[in-house]
């Protein structure tokens, strides 16, 4: 599915120029369950930006479905992101004054999906992801587990081909972290999902199939885990 050919990533101009991405060469087949996981600057949330069409200025080649798309515009990044991928993120991004269910039909709404069946849509995934029922229910109402949750049912309602998360479990417990590490498993074992998660927590990474480690921007390590 995704191919990144001898990426490298650099910020600032001239004497300031800043090497943050040194030839990554990677891939990730549809269907994974893969971890990327360093420390904090070591050029992880660099990366993914890349793969999940965030930032269309590096250097090197970018196959996605076998299509060449490192030359594309940023409009054409755009598109790309709007119809092929989803984003969980640590801090949850929910709107906080507007219900769950009307966070998780955003998606729908900007592809012109009407407002009735983006809501229907969106109590089938709400159920799908354990919140069956707090489709009416405000993000201050949840617990920080169920609002990981919730960006989670946002995330997959457009049916992405990957799902990029960055640091899903960073501002959760232990016993909810491996709730939501659960329900990740799940949607990659039972809907195929691909997804590719940034993590700093071995133990996260270690549920994953896949674990790519990156240290000042370069991968060190590329191995197989096996499924959990």
């Amino acid at each position: 599915m995704i191919r990144l050919e001898h990426v490298n990533k650099y910020y600032g101009q001239g004497a300031t120029r800043f090497h943050v991405l040194h030839d990554i060469n990677l891939q990730v087949a549809a269907g994974e369950l893969m971890a990327i996981i360093g420390e904090s600057g070591s050029g992880k949330s660099t990366l993914i930006n890349i793969i999940g069409f965030l930032d269309d200025d590096f250097e090197g080649n970018y196959f996605y479905n076998d299509q060449a798309i490192h030359d594309y515009t940023r409009a054409d990044f755009a598109k790309l992101r709007n119809q092929h991928v989803g984003f969980v993120f640590q801090n949850f991004k929910l709107i906080r004054d507007i219900s769950i269910a009307e966070n998780v039909i955003l998606p729908l709404l900007y592809a012109g999906v009407g407002r009735r069946q983006a809501k229907k849509t969106a109590a089938r995934v709400l159920s799908r992801v354990g919140l069956g029922g707090y489709d009416d229910k405000l993000p201050t109402e949840l617990s920080g587990g169920q609002q990981q949750r919730v960006s989670i049912a946002r995330a997959i309602i457009a049916n992405p081909d990957f799902l990029i998360a960055d640091e899903p479990t960073g501002a959760l417990d232990t016993k909810t972290s491996q709730e939501i590490m659960d329900l990740f498993k799940q949607l990659n074992q039972t809907q195929h999902t691909t997804i590719i998660m940034v993590t700093h927590d071995p133990r996260v990474a270690e549920q994953c199939e896949r674990v790519v480690k990156i240290i000042d921007g370069r991968i060190v390590d590329d191995r197989k885990v096996g499924a959990n």
